[in-house]
């Protein structure tokens, strides 16, 4: 071959060499261009969801603020020391002991009465609203009514049905909108080491239930006749040999 035709040989596969790599380059320039345009969208997808929780967010704030207005307008109508507490589990309609009870006794006062017409009020005007009423006592042992109490719990259960009672019976409230509790003196708010502290503790609260719990699905379970045949084993019959028989007869 002459040294005319070897040039152009080097030059052909010079040229399919370059082109070799450019077509190498581009291809890895559009997988990046596909990566990056997927990763786009990605987090285009997350800002779209994040903006929406947050959106979620903002309205349960809004909303929650606006029920925390509506007790506390309700706390200052019926006076007496009532306040309103936003806990872990909700909103919180606070009432001393004076207001509703005397001391160590489960039956209503007058004016406890009329504290409880503004409650049943409420709730005839947040007809989706549930509460749970839990009655709390202080630590000291009951003295002057124990005949009546065996303990801080039983008093302070009974000072929630007595409430219960009135709202449903005298105030008709449904009562699949009321949950009743006894806490006795396990959830204090101030010490009991002072009289102070007592005195705060011994109250009854309205917890604000603006949507209930769903319970889990029932677990399935055996059937009479499944249980029979588990627990209805037949007893093992041991049959001996005539051997042994007739050894024992020896």
């Amino acid at each position: 071959m002459s040294n005319c035709g070897r040039k152009y040989v080097k030059f052909f596969l010079l040229v399919a060499v370059v082109g070799m790599s450019g077509c190498a380059e581009l291809t890895e320039l559009r997988n990046l261009n596909r990566r990056q345009a997927i990763t786009i969208r990605d987090q285009s997808d997350e800002m779209a969801k994040l903006k929406k929780q947050l959106s979620s967010v903002s309205d349960k704030l809004k909303s929650s603020e606006e029920e925390m207005n509506k007790l506390r307008k309700l706390a200052k109508s019926i006076g007496e020391g009532v306040t309103v507490r936003d806990t872990i589990e909700g909103p919180v309609l606070l009432f001393p002991e004076k207001i509703l009870f005397d001391s160590g006794m489960a039956v209503i006062k007058p004016g406890g009465e009329k504290a409880l017409n503004k409650m049943a009020g409420f709730m005839r005007e947040n007809p989706s609203t549930l509460i749970r009423i839990d009655g709390h006592t202080d630590s000291d042992p009951i003295l002057r009514t124990k005949h009546l109490w065996d303990s801080n719990h039983h008093l302070s259960a009974a000072r929630s049905l007595s409430v219960f009672h009135f709202l449903t019976k005298n105030e008709n409230i449904v009562q699949g909108r009321i949950h009743v509790a006894g806490f006795g003196p396990n959830r204090p708010i101030a010490a009991n080491s002072t009289s102070a502290g007592k005195k705060e503790n011994r109250r009854v609260e309205f917890l604000i239930i603006s949507k209930p719990a769903a319970l889990p699905p029932k677990e399935s379970s055996l059937t009479t006749e499944q249980g029979l045949e588990l627990t209805e084993q037949p007893e093992e019959v041991v049959v001996e040999d005539e051997a042994t028989e007739e050894s024992e007869k020896k």
